[in-house]
């Protein structure tokens, strides 16, 4: 196998910041079909180093499943960023490649400006009636097969939060026993409006590994994770570094991007799929 295509695919697999750089040199018909032949985890890591209208460009290029399965791993606050970059038709067309309730889950993030908890947060997955039993609170949460679950959030009929618990504690309960005797009145929650720097800097990250996030009557919209913390943290990390860098940055720039780009272009022109075996080691 040629030497050359095994470090490009390194190269990509590795560096995705570096090389959505420079493949957004490239005609997005040939970086389309590069993230098509990528896994699911180095697609995603990939497009979301690009520029937004250029990931949407891309995903909109390629076959519809494969758009949704790269669409469907980003952090919601990139997920509708794209979709904001798109015209209503084209952004029905890529929401159409979704799950149904994960596109409806989406739709709902994008009255909600950029920068806000609204536009980061996720659909409430392991929300139950308050008035339910255990048993079958515990039978509602596995049939919920996306995203993680650490708590449990209690609503009423009218769709209000009333109360938390973890899955530990639901686990542990009696089975005949109503949710809203067993969880706790006490919660923390987000509002949609706040500055993603507000979520960020919470204290409550300390205690918890999620927020839900509720209106001004408190009905439950959504919920952040921690995860997404930690990932908007390192991109600010990341871009600080770029920033502090910079001098170091350009004295070597123009070399590594020689190499990245002839790297690439051997992963391009040679074919793609390397990239699903990955290199030897």
């Amino acid at each position: 196998m040629n030497p050359h295509s095994r470090l490009s695919a390194a190269f990509l697999k590795n560096h995705p910041a570096a090389a959505a750089r420079v493949l957004e040199d490239f005609p997005v018909e040939s970086v389309a079909k590069l993230l098509a032949a990528a896994s699911p985890v180095t697609a995603e890591q990939i497009v979301e180093h690009f520029t937004p209208g250029f990931a949407a460009s891309c995903l909109l290029s390629l076959e519809p499943s494969a758009a949704g399965q790269i669409f469907a791993r980003l952090l919601p606050d990139l997920q509708v960023m794209l979709l904001r970059h798109l015209d209503r038709e084209k952004r029905e067309s890529l929401l159409g490649t979704l799950p149904a309730a994960l596109a409806v889950s989406i739709r709902r993030l994008l009255p909600y400006p950029d920068g806000t908890a609204g536009a980061l947060m996720e659909a409430p997955l392991a929300s139950v009636p308050e008035e339910l039993s255990v048993r079958d609170a515990l039978k509602r949460i596995k049939r919920m097969r996306r995203g993680t679950k650490f708590y449990a959030y209690a609503i009423n009929t009218n769709g209000q939060l009333m109360g938390v618990l973890t899955l530990h504690e639901l686990i542990n309960a009696r089975p005949a026993t109503t949710v809203n005797k067993v969880m706790s009145r006490r919660v923390i929650s987000l509002s949609p409006t706040q500055s993603i720097h507000t979520v960020i800097t919470s204290p409550y990250w300390k205690e918890y590994h999620a927020l839900p996030v509720t209106d001004e009557n408190n009905v439950l919209l959504g919920v952040i994770h921690q995860k997404s913390m930690r990932r908007l943290q390192e991109r600010s990390i990341h871009a600080d570094g770029i920033s502090n860098g910079l001098g170091t940055f350009i004295a070597v720039g123009e070399l590594f991007s020689a190499t990245a780009v002839q790297l690439l272009t051997v992963l391009i022109s040679t074919g793609t799929s390397l990239i699903k075996r990955g290199p030897r080691v």
